[in-house]
Parts: structure tokens; sequence; C-alpha cells
């Protein structure tokens, strides 16, 4: 296991654009973060095209205008600028990790976003990576109904949306071992994430699940379970954004080194009820 120093060869030279701040079609988003929220978007996004900031924008209002609707909040983030600088700045900070374990920016990539949710990290990370081709996955009906509207409005032809639950999913010979990456987001806890993703990615992929740098505990629970599954030894990589406990986020990175055993992943509900140990 090792602790990576925090990312920032994606935000370099991107400060330097990012003196004071963007007005961006009425939002004001700051160089750097304010009091409670978790990461420099701006020092992020400007490696992006105007293109792809103003995708990022419109995903952000898409989320605040659903958050308003009758269905209920998709996210806590009560503005569009805060859907930029808390979700989507977290997102992004992920790219330098995502780059490095599958060769580049210009490699031809499957990633798997088990339990995206409103989309995170997947939609902010197939606006900035439009080569790479992105499955989003979820449970809840309502979810990925408004992942099928979003990806339609904001023109993303490298998505795909999938509802189901990631055990299922895990079974079906569509989707096992047949992602480069698979990624996850504030979903559950290691040892539980690790059978809802491992499954899912091939073997010489990588599973990358986002947490906060104090996971370290976490991965001692999971490191038999994910043996089990077929992964590798986990590694924990900060990353350039920080939560809003002012503690830094990470990525725990596990290669995938052996076929997943054909039992698991285990029926619905197990995993959750009964951790692997």
């Amino acid at each position: 296991m090792r602790c990576v120093a925090p990312a920032s060869r994606l935000a370099r030279g991107a400060r330097a654009r990012a003196r004071d701040g963007w007005r961006e079609s009425g939002v004001v988003l700051r160089r750097r973060a304010r009091a409670g929220a978790s990461t420099p978007y701006v020092d992020l996004a400007a490696a992006l095209t105007a293109t792809q900031r103003a995708q990022m924008l419109a995903y952000a209002r898409a989320i605040e205008r659903e958050n308003r609707g009758e269905h209920g909040m998709l996210t806590g983030a009560a503005s569009a600028e805060a859907v930029l600088e808390s979700h989507c700045g977290d997102a992004l900070a992920l790219l330098e990790t995502l780059d490095r374990v599958v060769g580049g920016a210009d490699a031809r990539v499957r990633v798997m976003d088990v339990g995206s949710g409103a989309g995170f990290p997947g939609i902010p990370l197939a606006i900035a990576r439009p080569g790479w081709r992105f499955t989003l996955l979820d449970a809840l009906r309502k979810r990925t109904t408004f992942l099928e509207a979003a990806t339609r409005e904001l023109g993303l032809s490298n998505v795909s949306v999938v509802w189901g639950r990631a055990e299922d999913v895990g079974k079906d010979l569509e989707h096992r071992e047949g992602y480069d990456v698979v990624t996850a987001r504030a979903v559950a806890e290691l040892k539980v994430l690790a059978e809802f993703c491992v499954p899912l990615a091939r073997v010489g992929g990588h599973w990358v699940a986002a947490k906060n740098a104090t996971a370290v505990e976490e991965m001692a629970d999971a490191a038999n379970a994910v043996t089990l599954l077929g992964g590798g030894q986990m590694v924990i990589e900060t990353v350039d954004a920080v939560g809003p406990d002012g503690r830094p986020r990470a990525a725990v990175v596990c290669k995938k080194i052996a076929p997943t055993p054909d039992k698991y992943p285990r029926r619905a509900g197990m995993a959750k009820k009964r951790p692997l140990a």
C-alpha cells in the first residue's frame, strides 16, 4: 500500500488561466472553493475546452432543475454552482489517476460507473474524455430516467445507461469482466463495493473507488474480499480535491489480476447483509 502526493499535473498551467474565477452564463465560479465546498472546480475545468465547460454547466443546471422537480432531490446541491464545485470537481479530480491506469487520455477505454446516481463521476468524466465509452449503472429507475434524458440533452454519444443492480449486472455476460475501468463514488464501504465492482472489471483492468483519504482502514477490512474476487493490492492516491470536512479526497485503485470466481457476485442484497470477510 502506498500513498501518493496530491495530483496536480492536470491543474498545472490551468491555475494561471483562472486567477480570479469565471462567469459562465450567469454562474460565477470561484478559483478556490469557498468554505464547505469540496473542490477547486475552476482549476480542474480550465483544462477542458469551452464546449466541454458549456456541457458541464448544462449538466449542472439539469440537476438543479431535477432537484426542484416533483420527483425529489438527486443531490444535496442547491444550485448549479454547488453542483459544479462539489460534484463535478470531485469527478474531474479523478482524471489524472484514470489517465495513468489506462495509458493516457487518448486510449480506447470502456468504463462502468457503478451506482451512478445523478451521474457522478460518470457524466463529468464522459464530457472530459469523449473518446472513452461509459456505461452508467443504477438500481433506481428515477435516476436512470434522468441519466438517459441528461445524456440526450448534452449530446453524449459515448454514454449508455443501464437500469439494474450491480449484483445482477455482474452476472450478465454482456458486462461481466468487460470493462477497463470500473468506478464508484459514495456507494458503500470498500468491502461491500468490491463485490459490486471487481466482477465487472476485465483481468488487467482496474477498479477505482472515489473515497476520502481516511479510507485506509476500509482498505484493510476489504483486503480479503478483494483477493477472493480476483483483485490485486489496493493503493490509495490523494487527488486534487478536498471534502467538506477539509480532508483530501482520494482514489482507491485496484488492478484485477485474476478472473472472478463464478459464484461472485452473490445474489442481490448479500454483499451488504454479509460482506465478504
